[in-house]
């Protein structure tokens, strides 16, 4: 069920013959043996040596060495097959060796160590360890004890490691030390130790996951290691390290990913079988949603492990975004755990059933690799106090990658677009926005400077007077509105350029479209659209509004609520029920001018959004003619339907902004803000919630690019878009609720951007399908396969 809904960008045919390659084979020589690897404690060699004659180990090493030289998307296949095995034992072994030992030899090491190692890691005759972690030092690499003094030929080395994969029945470890100085310090450097050197003790830990692989202590007691096993310079281990870190937190998260997917997968076919009061567990909602948002988050995920895996295939050298990725996975990953396992009931808890090896083999996640505050810690010091992280030169690129490559989907012109809109804003909106909020309107000559600036017309044809411009200006307008501090002028301009207005292009004929969308372009004709009624939201099938033939009219009585323009618009979009024994098939969309006799509005006193008109319109008796029925007579609901992807990634991508807006106005005030005499931002707990914000931000706008992409494409996105839109609304109210936390007292004063940023994000939830909604829509499509087609129906 979770396919590949975000891999087409990223996969070739090439990649794909590969993962069912690599598939065929963990099913033939993996699946059948792993329960009793898990017992035993152990992964036999021979499987290593296997997969190394199937040519899956050393994929992106040099051929020269053994290996494949093929781009970092093949070790994101590898690692997304070997995840689904649901042994994260199984899964850690190799990803040691691959990605966190190896490539310190590959890229650092010299000719010599190179030529004496990596053929046996790619063939699987090596099996390697990394030794940083010692029982007083972890995530502290500069604070190891493992000295290794220089003694004519060798170094000597004395100390101890621990919590070291593959460091019992492993051949060798690459192995973090402390040397000397020639002005009598100590300086970190790595060093290649045979595992079977004199002097090295290992003792087998017992762990409470991972079963299948082994975890060691190390003892050094005078080991003699030859010089030539010196990975690099001396005093350059720490440098190589953090270089290094970044592939391993890297490639934890397409193999959680794909075990996640597996957990849900697994629940689902669980909860379609089990039954309870008379029917299976799968068609109790509160189970339902719960699987929704689940779902939702891993896509989300996914796109975003995707992207940070891209820049890293590119060689470009991103801490911040992998330290965001890796945070958000493994804290995630132990959420799905625990509530799949959850679904199972009993049966989670028993370890014949997939979820308790799963349970256990996560809590790890969120320590390996840099715990998660480890993980905070650097994306607060990137984020406030600008720390830079440079790479070490290594020398190595993957084949076919371009070193930093622009993989935004913003071009000059788009970005010189942004300045300019920016600049608009700022001279022509920023400083009247207190004054319109007071208002509870936006003056109509706004609308007008839109209309000069050609806002309103980037979505539609130059015949009617628009630019014609590609979708990523329309994000950039999203976006930009959003970060103006009021969330009713966004609301404004959206709902007439891109609620009304986009039903009258996508559904008008010629004629209406000549009268509507040139004047609507200028700002001179505004509208609104008018679904909601005091009965009947999302449920369009509920709608009252009825609108019955009477020659060549219709008469139309009724009302909506809570329509945004809904007081001050000349014409009203308005979904009737023009055959009512029809339910939702007997909706049709009709315009409605505002000055016909019998249309009344009254403006509606809000919480948030202050600076649109929100109204109540009722219709008495109203004769529209039946010329302005838009479209198909009964076809309103799918006409809805349709435009709900476009409107569910708008709400979403300017909900995103609107959180990254907050953040800005935050950090700057806790930079100012003095406590206990020192600026607030210097507080860790503070810090580490700006950090969390940070990654969960970051994460759902690249969901929401991606899914732009393919929007773009023409891809059918009911699903994916109902996802975005959740997730980020909820994300905007709970980063402007912390935000307003940080600011304190000054949070609940007017006077201080917070306060209406928070009031204006609670619509978010509510508007254009509530959360609840978006789940029952979720929830159908992943658990009866229901499809939300928009396909006009055969009449």
């Amino acid at each position: 069920m979770f396919a590949t809904e975000v891999q087409h960008k990223y996969f070739t045919e090439e990649h794909e013959l590969f993962r069912q390659s690599i598939r065929t084979f963990i099913q033939k020589e993996v699946t059948p043996h792993i329960n009793q690897w898990e017992e035993e404690r152990r992964i036999p060699k021979s499987v290593w040596k296997k997969m190394g004659d199937m040519g899956f180990l050393g994929l992106s090493y040099p051929e020269e060495y053994g290996g494949a030289d093929l781009d970092f998307f093949y070790d994101v296949v590898f690692n997304e097959e070997i995840g689904k095995t649901n042994s994260g034992g199984f899964t850690i072994t190799q990803q040691v060796v691959q990605y966190m030992s190896g490539p310190y030899i590959l890229k650092y090491g010299s000719e010599s160590l190179k030529k004496k190692y990596l053929p046996g890691l790619i063939s699987g005759d090596i099996i390697s360890c990394i030794g940083i972690t010692e029982p007083g030092a972890g995530s502290d690499a500069q604070n190891v004890q493992t000295k290794a003094v220089p003694e004519g030929d060798y170094y000597i080395v004395n100390g101890a490691k621990t919590f070291i994969t593959n460091g019992y029945y492993g051949d060798i470890v690459v192995t973090v030390v402390k040397t000397p100085t020639e002005d009598g310090n100590w300086t970190v450097s790595l060093l290649v130790i045979d595992l079977e050197s004199a002097g090295i003790s290992r003792r087998k830990l017992k762990k409470l996951g991972w079963h299948a692989s082994d975890t060691a202590e190390l003892n050094f007691d005078n080991v003699k290691v030859p010089k030539e096993n010196l990975i690099g310079q001396e005093g350059k281990g720490f440098h190589y390290l953090m270089n290094g870190l970044q592939l391993e937190r890297l490639c934890f998260i397409p193999a959680s990913v794909s075990t996640m997917e597996f957990a849900l997968d697994s629940a689902l076919t669980y909860m379609s079988e089990r039954k309870a009061f008379g029917r299976t567990i799968n068609k109790f909602q509160v189970l339902r949603h719960r699987l929704a948002q689940m779902a939702s988050e891993v896509e989300a995920l996914k796109a975003f492990s995707y992207y940070c895996c891209q820049l890293y295939n590119q060689n470009i050298y991103d801490v911040k975004l992998c330290s965001m990725a890796k945070l958000l996975c493994t804290e995630m990953h132990e959420r799905i755990a625990t509530q799949c396992l959850q679904f199972f009931g009993g049966y989670g808890f028993m370890e014949e059933y997939p979820m308790a090896r799963m349970y256990r083999d996560v809590r790890v996640g969120t320590i390996g690799g840099g715990s998660s505050e480890i993980m905070r810690e650097i994306i607060s010091k990137m984020i406030i106090d600008d720390v830079k992280y440079q790479k070490a030169n290594d020398n190595v690129r993957y084949n076919g990658s371009v070193a930093n490559k622009n993989i935004t989907p913003f071009t000059d012109e788009h970005e010189m677009f942004r300045k300019t809109l920016k600049d608009f804003l700022d001279k022509e909106v920023n400083p009247y926005i207190d004054e319109w909020e007071k208002a509870g309107e936006c003056p109509k000559s706004i609308y007008q400077k839109f209309g000069e600036m050609g806002l309103f017309g980037l979505d539609f044809s130059e015949k009617f007077g628009g630019s014609d411009a590609d979708i990523w200006h329309m994000v950039i307008l999203h976006e930009e509105l959003s970060k103006v501090n009021s969330g009713g002028f966004a609301a404004a301009m959206g709902a007439h350029f891109f609620l009304a207005m986009v039903h009258i292009n996508g559904e008008g004929n010629e004629e209406q479209k000549q009268k509507y969308l040139p004047e609507g372009i200028k700002g001179n004709l505004i509208g609104c659209l008018a679904i909601t009624e005091p009965f009947g939201g999302s449920d369009v099938k509920a709608l009252r509004t009825t609108a019955v033939k009477d020659g060549d009219h219709y008469i139309i009585n009724g009302s909506k609520t809570f329509i945004t323009n809904g007081v001050n618009s000349d014409y009203i979009v308005a979904a009737c029920k023009t055959a009512p024994e029809l339910g939702a098939q007997g909706v049709s969309m009709i315009i409605i001018e505002r000055d016909r006799p019998g249309v009344s509005a009254t403006q509606l006193n809000k919480l948030g959004w202050r600076a649109s008109d929100t109204g109540e319109i009722a219709f008495d008796n109203v004769r529209v003619p039946v010329s302005n029925l838009l479209g198909i007579e009964n076809m309103g609901f799918y006409y809805i339907m349709e435009h709900f992807v476009s409107e569910r990634l708008s709400l979403a991508i300017g909900s995103v902004a609107k959180s990254e807006f907050a953040m800005e106005a935050t950090l700057q005030y806790m930079s100012e803000r003095k406590a206990f005499g020192r600026s607030i931002d210097k507080f860790q707990v503070l810090r580490h919630r700006m950090a969390q914000m940070s990654a969960e931000i970051e994460m759902n706008k690249q969901f929401i690019y991606a899914l732009y992409e393919r929007f773009e494409k023409g891809d059918y996105l009911v699903k994916e878009a109902s996802m975005a839109k959740l997730l980020a609304t909820q994300l905007a109210d709970k980063v402007t609720f912390d935000c307003l936390q940080m600011f304190g007292g000054y949070g609940f004063m007017e006077d201080y951007p917070l306060a209406r940023m928070w009031r204006d994000s609670r619509l978010g939830q509510i508007g254009g399908g509530t959360s609840e909604i978006l789940c029952e829509i979720i929830a159908k499509m992943m658990i009866e396969g229901k499809g939300y087609k928009t396909e006009t129906p055969k009449h």
